[in-house]
C-alpha cells in the first residue's frame, strides 16, 4: 500500500465515501459504544464521511482479532454536526484465506 499523502488517498477516500452511501460499512461494537459515551450520532458519522477531503492517516490493522495483515486502518478528521471536532476509523476487511476484500468496518467515531 502506498503511504499516506498519495495520489491514491483520494481513491480510498471515494470508495469509503461511496461505501458509506451505499450503506455497505458495517459498525463494530466497539465503535457503537464510542459512540455512545461520546454522544455522537448516525447523522455526525454522516457529516464527517461525506464532507471529508484527505485521509488523515493510514496504518496497519493490529488487533489479534485482525482476519488479515492486509487489513489497514484509515483515519479520517471532522466535525460532528454540533460542531465538536471527531474522528473515526475506517478499516478495510480481508479474507484471512484468500486476502479477498470483504468489507468496510468502521471500528471507531469519537471525540478527538
Amino acid at each position: 500500500m502506498a503511504p499516506i499523502g498519495t495520489e491514491l488517498d483520494e481513491l480510498v477516500l471515494r470508495t469509503i465515501q461511496a461505501a458509506y452511501l451505499a450503506g455497505k460499512i458495517r459498525k463494530t461494537r466497539d465503535c457503537q459504544e464510542d459512540m455512545a459515551r461520546a454522544g455522537l450520532l448516525e447523522a455526525d458519522v454522516e457529516n464527517v464521511i461525506t464532507h471529508a477531503d484527505t485521509i488523515e492517516n493510514a496504518m496497519p490493522a493490529t488487533s489479534e482479532r485482525a482476519s488479515s495483515r492486509d487489513n489497514t486502518h484509515y483515519v479520517i478528521q471532522g466535525v460532528s454536526t454540533k460542531g465538536v471536532e471527531v474522528y473515526c476509523k475506517v478499516c478495510s476487511n480481508y479474507h484471512p484465506q484468500t486476502n479477498e476484500f470483504i468489507e468496510w468496518k468502521l471500528t471507531s467515531f469519537t471525540i478527538n
